[in-house]
């Protein structure tokens, strides 16, 4: 089980490119809007049939809904905007920046932000410090977006 746990951001990172190429075709077709979305309507039905699968924790699943929302921190809800963000600049940009060039600028951009969030264990995150290597990768994921996007 967790190798699925390492599969699963192998898989996400994949449906990246995917994801922003199809939203582009989404956008020729349909404009920024409808684009938008479908994008959610798709996802929406997806979790919908996915839904039973996914794992709960047993702790939290016993306690009544309300009482579950009430405890939810104010930065959680703003994932859902995170993603809009995602595939807004996605469905428009992608088209005129390339695949390649929007996924390592987006990643770079992750990849840094990470390291901040990681190394103050911010948004309820667990704390993994700032150190030469991973500001080393960040470097070199600024050196790929150079090399990618402008040659």
């Amino acid at each position: 089980m967790k190798i699925l746990i390492w599969l699963l951001p192998v898989f996400a990172g994949l449906s990246n490119p995917l994801q922003s190429a199809a939203n582009t075709g989404l956008n020729k077709a349909l404009g920024p809007g409808l684009t938008i979305l479908t994008v959610y309507a798709v996802a929406l039905s997806g979790l919908a049939c996915l839904f039973a699968f996914l794992p709960t924790d047993s702790t939290t699943a016993a306690q009544p809904l309300m009482t579950r929302l009430q405890h939810v921190p104010w930065w959680a809800w703003t994932g859902g905007l995170c993603n809009l963000m995602f595939v807004v600049a996605g469905s428009i940009a992608t088209r005129q920046t390339g695949s390649a060039a929007f996924t390592v600028i987006t990643l770079t951009c992750a990849v840094c932000l990470s390291l901040i969030l990681d190394h103050y264990g911010l948004l309820g995150l667990k704390q993994h410090a700032l150190s030469l290597p991973r500001l080393l990768g960040a470097a070199m994921a600024i050196g790929g977006v150079l090399l990618v996007s402008f040659t």
